[in-house]
């Protein structure tokens, strides 16, 4: 590639003419010279990628969880199956199948990912390894199903989307028993007219780890039902927007995976077909890529959510509004299972209760709820400046030392960018805002003007029904209760955080939410060894560590490399790295490359992957071996 500059070739004076051609080479370039430094390197590093990526070549990706995965090549053995009996039973009953089977030629193509693609049974018997893609593949015949379970038998993959086998060479019902043999039970469809078209993915998964926890991929209405799903492993569920799990669908899955043993192949069974996502496929596409690394026994590293080798953080929050002092109930019930607690106060009104504010300041955390119940949202920045004055000057009356309030909630969850900028500019660091902030159950940074990764506002997104929506909801104690458990392992499923917004005039002692919290909160204690129970101030605190905590990994078909990079100057407690494990059952061995490496805690989370845990690990680069037994 060659670049021409054109310099003014207009007619100049002798004298600016000599004066020109005295200056140096590199000053005729003017102020351009740094674009075209930039423009000489960028180009043909990005040639030299394009061509390594047609090549096989896979580049590096960064995923939800900020990790940046590297890997050898993409496989070059993937196989679409394109079956000439699927294709006859959708031309009889007036349908086209390529609508089922473009979508994958079209995700291929975007991922550079070698394909091939075969039509009958005889073709399936020379594929011996590698990834079989059953795109909807209703009607297969005798010898395609035997083919199909052969190639996984011998060590082939297989991913079988919506009600593959149901149907006979003939077109003849033959029932979801073929389907079970990748460890997928079909409950039932979801009713056309329910409102539970959204695939909400887990993270962290070994078939969903580049996706946000929680994350909604909208699954568009079709004449192909969605599946209602049962495996002994689920990588997400289908859910209305709000992610309420319906009582009767507690145990649903939307997408199943399976590995029965380390010589057969192993399994990913989606409850859809490629018309739920062809309208809008980039949502899904790092999906897929998960699903089919993980078909190929990939081994993959990721940056954990959450520390110490936890799978999800819980958060109850109490707004303190009207009804002050039954905060104090709330305190003692959270005291008695050691559960720490955050209040944000209503400065107009904690004012009048200076007792106790002081109380609660002793034994909990405080955050701002603004000064008078209204939100901050559209309101002129002199207005919501002067409010936060305000605020600040009614809490110090109560509160001598506010040094250590760094979190804010608005009223009504009302806010805008303007009010992010002025809590960032009078030093508080984190604010609980509306579910509708993020697709997914994580923290997220509101990324104001000036700010660092270590002094950033963290956005804490309210990911549960409050107490205000159970109400409108008409639940007993005992249902409110399950509604409360229920959102809180969808958050533990999803690898998320599970934040509960509660309100001091709602929880006088005879309301259904103080009966119902205490026995949440035992099912809450129960869940330590795998949910962090933390403040909001401490789950923002932890984000910005995790910020801090880089991971960079390469498999090389051998081994995987895992670089940790801790930038900063204080040490970051707790860093996890998950590890997706190419067989079940097995340990990774974990060894320094380098002579100052702190080894960190190797575990097992549960068969498919393991947790590298450091208990803390000062600023610099860590370099590891991770190897597998085979």
């Amino acid at each position: 590639m060659t670049a021409t500059l054109v310099l003014d070739a207009m007619e100049r004076s002798p004298r600016r003419s000599d004066n020109r051609q005295k200056k140096p080479f590199y000053k005729r370039f003017g102020t351009y010279i740094h674009l075209f430094i930039v423009v000489g390197i960028a180009a043909p590093t990005m040639i030299y990628m394009e061509v390594m990526k047609n090549l096989g070549w896979r580049m590096p990706a960064i995923g939800a969880n900020g990790a940046l995965v590297f890997s050898s090549s993409g496989s070059n053995n993937v196989t679409l199956y394109a079956s000439t009996t699927s294709r006859g039973y959708f031309n009889g009953i007036g349908a086209n199948y390529d609508l089922l089977l473009t979508p994958w030629r079209d995700y291929f193509g975007n991922r550079k990912t070698k394909f091939r693609e075969i039509s009958d049974a005889a073709q399936i018997r020379k594929v011996e390894d590698g990834i079989l893609v059953l795109p909807s593949a209703v009607a297969l015949s005798a010898e395609e199903r035997t083919e199909i379970l052969a190639f996984r038998a011998r060590g082939g993959a297989v991913l079988a989307s919506w009600a593959t086998g149901t149907r006979s060479a003939k077109g003849e019902w033959e029932g979801w028993q073929f389907i079970e043999n990748f460890g997928a039970k079909v409950l039932g469809e979801v009713p056309a007219e329910s409102e539970a078209n959204h695939l909400i993915l887990n993270a962290e998964s070994p078939i969903s780890h580049s996706v946000l926890a929680g994350q909604r991929v909208f699954m568009s209405k079709t004449s192909e039902s969605l599946l209602r799903l049962r495996g002994d492993n689920s990588g997400g569920r289908f859910t209305n927007w709000a992610r309420i799990i319906e009582e009767n669908r507690r145990g649903d899955a939307g997408v199943v995976f399976q590995e029965t043993t380390p010589e057969t192949g192993r399994t990913v069974v989606f409850g859809f077909a490629e018309s739920a996502w062809a309208n809008h496929p980039l949502a899904i596409y790092p999906f897929l890529d998960d699903a089919i690394r993980w078909l190929q026994r990939e081994p993959t590293a990721i940056r954990a959510a959450w520390p110490h080798g936890k799978q999800a953080a819980n958060v109850i929050e109490m707004d303190t509004e009207d009804k002050f002092n039954n905060a104090l109930n709330f305190e003692s019930m959270m005291q008695a299972v050691d559960y720490p607690t955050s209040f944000y106060v209503l400065t107009s009104v904690a004012k009048q209760f200076p007792d106790t504010v002081t109380r609660l300041a002793r034994e909990a955390e405080i955050g701002f709820h603004g000064d008078i119940h209204v939100g901050f949202k559209d309101q002129p920045v002199a207005q919501q400046e002067q409010r936060m004055q305000t605020m600040r000057r009614e809490l110090s009356g109560v509160m001598p030392d506010i040094s250590k309030v760094s979190g804010f909630r608005a009223p009504t969850e009302g806010y805008d960018a303007t009010t992010e900028k002025l809590l960032f500019a009078m030093g508080l660091r984190h604010h609980v805002a509306d579910p509708n902030r993020s697709e997914g159950r994580w923290p997220l940074f509101a990324k104001v003007e000036g700010s660092t990764p270590d002094n950033d506002l963290v956005v804490l997104p309210r990911t549960q029904r409050d107490d205000i929506n159970l109400y409108w909801e008409k639940l007993g104690v005992e249902q409110t209760t399950q509604a409360l458990i229920d959102d809180a392992e969808l958050a533990l499923e999803n690898a998320g955080l599970g934040l509960l917004s509660v309100h001091t005039q709602n929880f006088d002692t005879s309301s259904v939410l103080y009966k119902a919290l205490p026995a949440y909160l035992v099912h809450l204690k129960q869940k330590r060894n795998v949910m962090w129970l933390a403040s909001a101030g401490k789950v923002a605190d932890w984000w910005r560590d995790r910020e801090r905590f880089l991971v960079r990994s390469s498999f090389t078909g051998k081994r995987l490399d895992v670089d940790v990079t801790v930038i900063g100057k204080t040490p970051v407690n707790g860093g996890t790295i998950l590890i997706m494990l190419p067989q079940k059952d097995t340990l990774p061995t974990v060894q320094n490359t380098k002579t100052s490496g702190l080894k960190p805690t190797v575990s097992r989370i549960d068969s498919y992957r393991a947790a590298m845990v450091f208990p803390s690990l000062p600023p610099g680069n860590y370099s590891y071996q991770v190897t597998f037994a085979q």
